[in-house]
C-alpha cells in the first residue's frame, strides 16, 4: 500500500462499528492474537477519515486483536485511504484479504450484500462472485441475503463453522422463535456441521409433515430424552427424531427383533437387517477363537430351519 499517504492515530479513535468494508467477522485466531501480544502491528492497517473518527477499510482482524490486548489508548501508524474511491477501495480491501485468508460463511454473505450495493451486475458477475465463490444461481443469493439477516448469536454460530451451508438454507425459512430454540439445542448439546445437520433436517421434515412450529417436535424430542440432570443426550435426540419421523422403521425394527429372538442365536453369532430395511441384503457374522466355538456356531447355523430363514427375510 506504498501508494497511500501514512498517518497515526490512537486506537480509540477509530471507529470499529462502522462496517462499511466489511472484511472480518468471527473469531480472531489465536495465532494473530498471540502474534500482536508478542510483537506488535507490524503491517499497518488502511483506514479512512470519517466524521466519526477513523474508518477500517482493511486490517480489522489485526486492529481487533490489538485491542483484545488492552491497547486501547495505544498510538498505531496507518496507511490513510482518500475520501470517496468506495468501489476502488472495497475491490482492493477484498483483494488484499483474498490474498491472505479465505472468508468464511457470514463474511462471504456480508462482502456479497454491501458489494450489491457498490458494484453493477456485469462487475458482480465478472469479478465479485467468481473471487467470493458464489454460483450464479438464485438458492445462494437467498442463503447470503438470510445470513446478513441473521441475530448476532447465530451469525457466530454459522461463522465458526458450527452451522454449514446446507443448514443455514433450511433454517432460512424458520421464525426467530425456531432460531432462538435451535440456538438453545446447540449451547446445550454441542452439536456441530453434519450431526446438527441431521437434527435440522428432522426438524424442519417433521414441522412440515405435521403442519406445527419446529419447537414442537424439538420440544416434545427433547423431553423425551433428557437425562436426569436435565442435559439432552445428542445420540439419543437423533434417535428419537428418527423414530418420530420414520415411525414405519420403529416398527419393522422391532418385527425384526421378534422375529430374531426366535432364532435363539448365542452372543457370538450377529445378524442383521439392511440398513433402515430399505434394499440390500442381511449380514450374518460369527466369531470364534478355537475349533470348538467355529463347529458349535457351525451347528446352531445349520440347525435353523428354511422357514425361519423366510421369515426372517419377509417385510411383512
Amino acid at each position: 500500500m506504498a501508494d497511500f499517504a501514512t498517518g497515526s492515530c490512537r486506537l480509540a479513535e477509530i471507529d470499529f462499528r462502522e462496517r462499511a468494508f466489511p472484511f472480518s467477522f468471527g473469531q480472531i485466531p489465536p495465532r494473530l492474537l498471540e502474534s500482536i501480544s508478542k510483537v506488535g502491528l507490524l503491517q499497518p492497517p488502511l483506514l479512512q477519515v470519517t466524521a466519526k473518527g477513523y474508518r477500517i477499510v482493511c486490517g480489522r482482524r489485526r486492529l481487533e486483536a490489538l485491542r483484545r490486548n488492552g491497547a486501547a489508548d495505544a498510538a498505531i501508524k496507518f496507511f490513510a485511504a482518500p475520501a470517496g474511491n468506495l468501489k476502488e477501495l472495497f475491490r482492493r480491501a477484498l483483494w488484499e484479504n483474498l490474498s491472505q485468508r479465505e472468508f468464511n460463511l457470514v463474511e462471504t454473505a456480508d462482502i456479497y450484500n454491501k458489494a450489491l450495493k457498490i458494484f453493477s451486475e456485469e462487475e458482480l458477475r465478472l469479478e465479485l462472485k467468481p473471487a467470493l465463490k458464489i454460483p450464479g444461481r438464485q438458492r445462494f443469493h437467498k442463503r447470503y441475503q438470510a445470513i446478513a439477516a441473521f441475530a448476532p448469536e447465530l451469525r457466530e454460530l454459522i461463522a465458526g463453522g458450527i452451522i454449514d451451508s446446507e443448514s443455514v438454507d433450511i433454517i432460512s425459512e424458520w421464525n426467530d422463535a425456531e432460531l432462538k430454540s435451535l440456538i438453545g439445542l446447540i449451547l446445550e448439546t454441542g452439536l456441530r456441521r453434519n450431526k446438527l445437520r441431521e437434527v435440522i433436517n428432522r426438524l424442519d421434515d417433521l414441522a412440515r409433515r405435521d403442519q406445527v412450529s419446529v419447537c414442537e417436535p424439538l420440544a416434545a424430542a427433547g423431553a423425551v430424552v433428557s437425562a436426569a440432570e436435565g442435559r439432552i443426550d445428542i445420540s439419543a435426540l437423533r434417535r428419537q427424531l428418527q423414530i418420530r419421523l420414520y415411525p414405519h422403521l420403529t416398527a419393522a425394527r422391532k418385527n425384526f427383533a421378534e422375529k430374531l429372538a426366535k432364532l435363539s442365536l448365542p452372543a457370538n453369532i450377529r445378524l442383521e437387517a439392511p440398513p433402515d430395511f430399505e434394499g440390500g441384503e442381511y449380514s450374518l457374522s460369527f466369531k470364534f477363537s478355537d475349533r470348538r466355538q467355529w463347529q458349535e456356531a457351525c451347528e446352531k447355523l445349520n440347525s435353523i430351519v428354511p422357514e425361519d430363514i423366510d421369515e426372517i427375510c419377509s417385510r411383512s
